[in-house]
């Protein structure tokens, strides 16, 4: 085993790598302004110099070391920063060469967490701490260790990072070469050998679908969100915040702003004051500090010549000569001796410009104003007393919350003391209390909050949504400022889950959406964003969405308050609060989770349909999509592209295919629709049979008139059904619940009925019953068979050719008897074709 280097106790210094060496060298485009780690940083790694994704937070885009370990740091730096500089010169003369681009950060960040936990496990087993020097039986213990805490799939991780770990052993300290301990077999197939698994090993694309009984209900909630509930709940917001401002914000109300004058200002606003006989100057009643008994009252005098701009136009301070002040003081000295002038006592200096003129700041409302501001209030039989829904610390249940009621009235919180205190105040509380008593209120709950954001605003003119019950209603009457963050987050949320679903962008690429970033792509719509994943320069590229998409991303730029990207926290952040708060990005699981938890949970008041349990994450809903998508011809190319597998096309094929896999939970899903598919065909010919016409013949077709005639019966007979007898999806379900083994063709229709087919009879007996064998179908002789107008063509067709044939002189005679045999069951066909003229 190679002994640790004789290096300090607690910092070990590489041999081949310089502390100074920048981490993220010139191969890397770096933001200006944002440090860039180097290699002896001990701690840890911040990737946020090459820009940090929106759906990352800062810690998931650090690497950390260990700090107990001196020896696993330095290897695990030297591994690390190999990566990031597959082309540095050291490596180059340790004989290591890598691909020249260089791998991605967040898969850096995930090797070295898997090594450090096999390092930690060597150490806490004693097993040698040079990986060269391990026997299998070391790491047949590895994967066997692992395994007890791990999935198998997660172990394949570990695998990876070894043998990445192992190409770079000539850069790593301590480390010598050892060989691949797996022989190069598949990681997978390793661990499944391990776990004695017999099971057989899936090599294509692990990810699941989403079920469909769990991805409509999902998508509909959420298209219901964003085209049903955001106009109200956007206009709510704009509600609140406007109350916000009325009701103040917990600060007193703002005094106004005095502005300096200059002194050309001031002896001209003197001037023209004085100029209007009607200004008289206040005179001091009674002595008042230094100012003699019928003297100009000069600090109150400036504020009612200056609106309340200004306070010393007169103030004369000592030792200083001021000419201009002086001379305004002898003009308003001129106006007092030609009698322009009253005397005021103490108590009215506050109130003696009431009225039109100037009030000073300071002036307290009089109780008759209060008393009247309340009287006033609740006059209005639509201001409704906030009273405790519970008790609490402040009072019991059912007490008017009085420092909210004062806010609600005068603009302040701290107004609350005018409902007692005093007599005058206890009385106010009292009418108050009378109101209440009256019914003239409004519970609020805490729910943590405090003061005005626990006030329901009345959500009248909200969108009517039916019900299960068939009952029809505003989906909300109230809503409160917290419940509003709720469903701004709902909001937010079903943006996403749309976006994501219907674009098939990875997560990465919907939160770096940002702000007018819909626009057009070769002529159809498109949304533009930045793809991240092994794409160290982040390329801006399109992806193709639909309209509904775009109203998604409409709605998400109203609801986010961040600058420049869609998808950030809902409250912008506050002056003192730390730096994680407010980033771009979300967690995507956590709000899919909330999302569907909180549909469950309302779904009956909201009219939507409950989405059932599943594990549902971003990557689903690009496999499932793409599973929907790939039915259709020529997919592949489409989703190659709009899945950003197109830019190589030896891969892309073979992950696009696996994309667009069927997955064993959607197979019924596509039988379902292949049904329904079936009963849009038969809708013309109910309507037809409707009429009294035959539709169809062939052995089958007594069954089938008998199924329409059955059908129109059932609508006869029900007047609901009369009233949407136009509606064709109704006569399609009720024509596939009648037909629910209809198979459409294009000889004939099967009405697939095991015992009579005809078809079931070439199978072995245990596999009979389970679906028309097509190749061996008998349409002129299958009880199932039923032959309608439009596949008259192709047994015309047949008729002319076993004709002609029939008259070649060269043919056989066996295999003229056969033909001949045949053109009589096509005949037989034909001819009813024509007689009973088939619809």
């Amino acid at each position: 085993m190679t002994a640790r280097p004789a290096l300090a106790p607690t910092v070990l210094a590489s041999e081949r790598i310089g502390d100074d060496e920048p981490v993220f060298g010139t191969g890397y485009q770096l933001l200006a302004g944002v440090k860039v780690p180097v290699f002896g940083d001990l701690v840890a790694w911040s990737g946020d110099c090459i820009g940090r994704r929106a759906n990352f937070s800062r810690s998931d885009w650090t690497l950390y070391f260990p700090t107990d370990d001196p020896l696993a740091s330095l290897q695990l730096r030297e591994f690390a920063f190999s990566l990031l500089n597959p082309t540095h010169a050291r490596l180059r003369q340790a004989s290591v060469y890598l691909l020249a681009e260089p791998a991605p950060f967040l898969s850096v960040v995930a090797d070295c967490r898997k090594l450090r936990i096999v390092l930690r496990l060597a150490r806490e087993h004693s097993w040698p701490e040079d990986f060269g020097r391990w026997e299998t039986e070391h790491w047949q213990a590895l994967i066997a260790e692992r395994l007890k805490t791990v999935e198998p799939k997660t172990l394949t991780g570990d695998i990876a990072a070894v043998r990445r770990l192992r190409q770079l052993t000539s850069v790593i300290t301590g480390m010598s070469t050892f060989e691949d301990p797996w022989e190069g077999r598949p990681a997978l197939h390793v661990v499944k050998e391990a776990e004695e698994d017999t099971t057989p090993v899936n090599d294509g694309l692990s990810t699941p679908a989403v079920p469909p009984e769990t991805w409509w209900p999902l998508l509909r909630a959420a298209w219901t969100y964003i085209h049903t509930f955001a106009p109200d709940i956007l206009r709510w917001k704009t509600e609140f915040e406007e109350r916000a401002e009325t009701l103040g914000k917990g600060t007193e109300p703002p005094r106004k702003r005095r502005t300096p004058m200059s002194a050309d200002e001031a002896d001209a606003v003197v001037a023209a004051w004085l100029a209007d006989p009607a200004n008289l100057v206040p005179l001091h009643e009674k002595p008042f500090r230094e100012a003699p008994a019928g003297s100009p009252i000069w600090t109150t005098l400036s504020q009612m010549i200056s609106r309340g701009q200004n306070r010393f136009l007169f103030a004369i301070r000592p030792g200083v000569h001021h000419d201009r002040v002086e001379a305004r003081r002898a003009s308003v000295l001129a106006a007092v001796a030609q009698g322009r002038s009253w005397t005021v006592g103490t108590r009215e200096v506050g109130r003696l410009t009431e009225g039109s003129r100037y009030r000073p700041n300071g002036a307290h409302p009089t109780r008759g104003t209060l008393d009247d501001d309340v009287q006033k209030w609740l006059s209005d039989p639509a201001n409704l007393v906030p009273v405790r829904a519970e008790a609490d610390d402040q009072g019991e249940a059912g007490t008017p919350m009085l420092g909210t009621l004062a806010r609600m009235i005068w603009g302040f919180p701290r107004y609350g003391h005018r409902f007692g205190t005093t007599a005058a105040g206890h009385e106010r509380r009292r009418v108050v209390e009378e109101a209440v008593a009256a019914g003239q209120c409004q519970a609020v709950g805490q729910r943590g909050s405090r003061g005005y954001r626990l006030l329901p605003l009345q959500t009248s003119g909200a969108a009517q949504v039916t019900r299960e019950d068939g009952s029809t209603g505003p989906w909300r009457t109230r809503i409160t400022h917290d419940e509003l963050g709720e469903e701004l987050r709902m909001l937010r949320a079903s943006c996403y889950v749309f976006i994501t679903a219907l674009s098939m962008m990875r997560d990465s690429e919907v939160q770096e959406i940002t702000r007018e970033a819909v626009g057009s792509h070769f002529g159809s719509p498109a949304v533009k964003s930045r793809k991240t994943k092994k794409e160290p320069t982040r390329p801006e590229q399109f992806w193709w969405i639909i309209e509904p998409v775009a109203e998604a991303i409409a709605v998400a730029e109203k609801v986010s308050w961040h600058p420049t990207h869609l998808f950030a926290t809902l409250e912008p952040p506050t002056r003192g609060e730390t730096s994680y708060k407010g980033r771009p990005g979300i967690i995507a699981g956590d709000e899919i989770d909330y999302f569907m938890n909180r549909v469950n949970a309302t779904a009956d008041r909201l009219g939507l349909a409950k989405i059932p349990q599943a594990h549902v994450r971003p990557h689903m809903f690009r496999k499932t999509m793409s599973l929907i998508t790939s039915r259709e011809p020529d997919s592949e190319i489409a989703l190659g592209l709009q899945l950003k597998h197109a830019a190589r096309r030896a891969m892309s094929n073979r992950t696009t295919q696996a994309y667009g896999r069927m997955d064993v939970s959607w197979i019924k899903e596509f039988d379902d629709q292949l049904e329904h598919a079936a009963a849009l065909r038969l809708v013309e010919l109910l309507k037809a049979r409707r009429s009294g016409d035959v539709v169809a013949v062939g052995p089958g077709a007594a069954r089938l008139h008998a199924g329409l005639d059955k059908v129109i019966a059932a609508v006869d007979s029900d007047s609901e059904l009369q009233a949407q007898i136009a509606d064709e999806r109704l006569q399609a379900s009720l024509l596939a619940s009648e037909f629910p083994e209809l198979h459409l063709g294009t000889l004939n229709h099967c009405l697939f009925d095991a015992p009579q087919a005809e078809c079931q009879n070439e199978l072995p007996e245990d596999q009979r019953g389970r679906a028309p064998l097509i190749g061996a179908c008998q349409p002129d002789r299958c009880r199932n068979s039923v032959i309608t107008r439009a596949h008259m063509p192709i047994w015309v067709a047949e008729e002319e050719d076993l004709t002609a044939m029939a008259k070649e002189p060269r043919l056989a005679p066996p295999r003229r008897e056969a033909v001949l045999i045949r053109l009589d069951d096509v005949h037989r066909i034909t001819r009813a074709l024509r007689e009973e003229g088939a619809t």
